[in-house]
């Protein structure tokens, strides 16, 4: 009897260092030392990327940086943080970085060599990512919905490495719905052109006949110059008023002159001996 105790006690013993292992060293996914988010946001941040991170035992993380203190680039601090904050699970530290520089506009995503998140965001991945939260949001300074948005599509990639298909640019199920849906778009388009042509050539056949219908019809005393119509002694405004009837919005991406191509949208893709990086401005 106390040797099968034992035996019971050594598997739980067991079976907790593994579940240890699989947790991430750092918890604290989503952290802002810039000060754009607000407390709530940070929070839900948080408990959004923690369910994730669990779901699929990589972390996903995100760190809002003043500068990038005395380093070189903004894959090197990536790189930097990522280590001396023990991000990532188990032995291969697996997980994903979103990192700002806030001086400088620069942004890394990061993924440590030899694990799940390596396979789940490759290149062309990572630049879709990119895309969709630089684009979308950073660049139009909507952080917390841009955060929102990183976590939720790396939940999708995870899914769909853990399904035996990441996202690459054979298999790339989004892209090809906007493509259908873009295609779908020209040909409602052209048939409406069509439509237009065949549906508007009576009514301009009446509205030329309405014309030369009017032009039969003479009236005396029209005056044919606007400055017929002054008096003598000329015309005295008793009201001016400015009345505008629209009114226009822009948004303006800010571009910078030290951009770097390489990959999708100004993107730079690179590698290091501990991992890949996609990097560029916002």
């Amino acid at each position: 009897m106390k040797r099968l105790l034992r035996i019971i006690a050594a598997v739980l013993v067991f079976m907790l260092c593994m579940k240890t292992t699989a947790l991430a060293a750092s918890t604290e996914y989503v952290r802002d030392d810039y000060g754009q988010l607000s407390a709530s946001e940070v929070n839900e941040l948080n408990e959004l990327a923690a369910k994730v991170s669990d779901a699929h035992n990589a972390g996903v993380y995100v760190r809002v940086m003043p500068d990038m203190e005395n380093y070189f680039s903004i894959e090197e601090y990536a790189e930097a943080v990522y280590k001396a904050e023990e991000m990532g699970y188990g032995d291969s530290n697996d997980g994903i970085l979103l990192i700002l520089d806030m001086d400088t506009r620069s942004f890394d995503i990061f993924v440590p060599h030899g694990g799940k998140s390596a396979e789940a965001f490759g290149t062309y991945a990572r630049e879709r990512l990119a895309d969709k939260v630089v684009n979308g949001y950073l660049r139009y300074n909507e952080y917390a919905e841009g955060f929102t948005e990183y976590i939720s599509v790396a939940d999708q990639y995870y899914s769909y490495a853990e399904a035996g298909t990441p996202i690459s640019q054979s298999f790339d199920p989004e892209r090809e719905a906007e493509i259908e849906k873009e295609q779908k778009q020209r040909e409602a388009a052209e048939k409406a052109a069509k439509t237009g042509v065949t549906a508007g050539v009576p009514p301009i056949i009446a509205l030329l006949s309405c014309f030369v219908m009017k032009s039969r019809n003479k009236t005396t005393g029209i005056k044919k110059e606007a400055s017929d119509y002054i008096p003598d002694d000329g015309v005295r405004l008793m009201i001016r008023s400015d009345r505008f009837l629209y009114r226009t919005q822009t948004r303006t991406i800010r571009h910078h002159d030290d951009d770097r191509g390489g990959g999708g949208s100004g993107f730079h893709s690179s590698s290091s001996s501990f991992g890949s990086h996609t990097s560029g401005h916002f």
